[in-house]
């Protein structure tokens, strides 16, 4: 069997019948994670094929996911024909102000050639707010809960869902390895021919001090990476990745009860996010706004 093929196999026999699953505090969102790895216990006993759950939680049911650079309202007022570029340019201006604003400390540089310096640029970018053909994800189901169930005003009253993502080993690319296996660092982030997961490694040294890199490692966070081919279609309608997704509707009401039950175990948005000053959320948005005149 083939990679799209195993799919297809575990679409139908594991991830489907997960559907109706119903969450309803946090407890569920655990045993949750407990399904997802007892999928993997039995394809690596059946067939050895290791996988890994990995989580995105989101306010509103019936939203695709879509990196910040397609998601609307900033989709509306670029060409989108452009986002490799745009998202580079966005990376160049964030790195500039924020050593302007910050100094230099703030962002960390790792020297992984060839493009190592570029992915981690990208990847604090992205957790900073920046709009980028990322994707985030989280190893956590827990810390997906959080986001699916913070209040919003907009969703309040919207029933959520959680996300269950199975990514093969095969497919998780790290920045370095004892094995004969794909390294992230080796592949232009603006220049994609296939997609992948990117388990980004936190140095721990002076973390507290580099904001966006301790958001990453709070998180428990990784990155989806889209090839060029297929960067505008949302994760869950991607060929081969659609099949290793599942969707769990969760009602507005369980959503702010799972709220209540994080906050109660510590789980809050000055833990996951770090709250930002007004000055760096200003920042950000100047950011956001000066990446729309790339042209």
């Amino acid at each position: 069997m083939n990679y799209y093929q195993i799919s297809e196999h575990i679409q139908k026999k594991y991830l489907k019948p997960l559907e109706s699953f119903e969450i309803k505090n946090l407890q569920d969102v655990r045993s949750f994670h407990d399904k997802m790895i007892k999928i993997n216990v039995d394809l690596i006993t059946k067939g050895g094929f290791p996988v890994m759950p990995h989580y995105r939680g989101e306010q509103n049911y019936g939203w695709d996911i879509l990196p910040g650079i397609f998601r609307e309202p900033f989709s509306k007022q670029i060409d989108l024909s452009k986002a490799r570029e745009i998202e580079k340019n966005g990376a160049v201006i964030f790195k500039k102000k924020v050593i302007d604003h910050y100094g230099e400390n703030q962002l960390f540089k790792h020297s992984k050639k060839p493009y190592g310096e570029d992915w981690d640029l990208i990847f604090q970018a992205q957790h900073a707010g920046v709009k980028t053909n990322l994707i985030d994800l989280t190893t956590s189901s827990v810390s997906s809960a959080f986001f699916m169930s913070e209040p919003s005003t907009k969703h309040e009253n919207s029933d959520g869902q959680l996300w269950g993502l199975l990514v093969p080993h095969d497919f998780i690319l790290n920045e370095t390895s004892d094995y004969e296996k794909l390294l992230y660092p080796n592949f232009n982030p603006y220049d994609l021919d296939s997609s992948f997961v990117c388990n980004v490694p936190i140095y721990i040294n002076d973390i507290d001090q580099r904001t966006y890199q301790f958001r990453l490692f709070r998180q428990h966070g990784r990155l989806f990476a889209s090839s060029n081919s297929d960067i505008e279609v949302p994760l869950n309608k991607k060929d081969f990745w659609k099949n290793m997704i599942v969707r769990i509707r969760v009602k507005a009401e369980a959503k702010k009860l799972i709220f209540d039950e994080l906050k109660a175990n510590g789980i809050d948005k000055d833990r996951l996010v770090l709250t930002q000053s007004e000055e760096a959320t200003k920042l950000i948005d100047e950011i956001n706004n000066e990446m729309k005149n790339f042209s």
